[in-house]
């Protein structure tokens, strides 16, 4: 690598740069209100700072929400929605919209609405997930039955946010009777 380009800085941000990398972060990813801070903060701190104020990020995050380029229920509707399509189960979504940056309320309306509604939903995507991942009765090996098998698929139906109880009745299904 040159000499001249191992050494190079970033350009220190101001108030406009700052502003023109959310627009472009934003009109890249989606993403959430909280995700775009992370974003900015961590590029004042990498590029670092020469604005005559300190930087005003919730500014910056209130235009782009204004503009129509962050909406944080949305947001959280589509991550619901690919993670169900997915196969994961409502613990795991709502730990992933936390970790998202999504507001305890718009997560409990979000889940509750799906809770409620899609009760049913929730086995399916549990039998999709051990379907795609051979668990439980889709394990294609003879020590289905084994006790450390059982553990571990489990462990992994759990991991994946799926309760107990779904669990046990994914794992009683017999395939060769079941219509999939």
């Amino acid at each position: 690598m040159p000499q001249n380009l191992k050494n190079k800085q970033p350009k220190p941000l101001d108030e406009i740069l700052l502003q023109q990398l959310a627009l472009y972060y934003v009109g890249r990813y989606a993403t959430s209100s909280k995700k775009l801070s992370d974003y900015l903060k961590r590029k004042i701190n990498q590029s670092g700072w020469i604005g005559k104020k300190a930087p005003n990020i919730e500014a910056i995050i209130l235009h782009c929400t204004n503009l129509g380029y962050i909406n944080d229920p949305l947001f959280a509707e589509m991550k619901l929605s690919a993670l169900m399509r997915r196969g994961y189960g409502m613990r795991r979504i709502k730990a992933s919209l936390k970790i998202a940056g999504i507001d305890e309320k718009i997560i409990a309306s979000l889940t509750e609405k799906n809770e409620l509604s899609d009760s049913d939903h929730f086995l399916e995507t549990a039998i999709s997930y051990a379907q795609k991942r051979r668990l439980g009765p889709f394990y294609l090996k003879d020590d289905r039955d084994d006790i450390k098998v059982k553990r571990r698929h489990f462990a992994a139906m759990i991991r994946a946010g799926h309760s107990e109880d779904v669990i046990a009745k994914v794992f009683k299904i017999d395939i060769h009777e079941a219509e999939f």
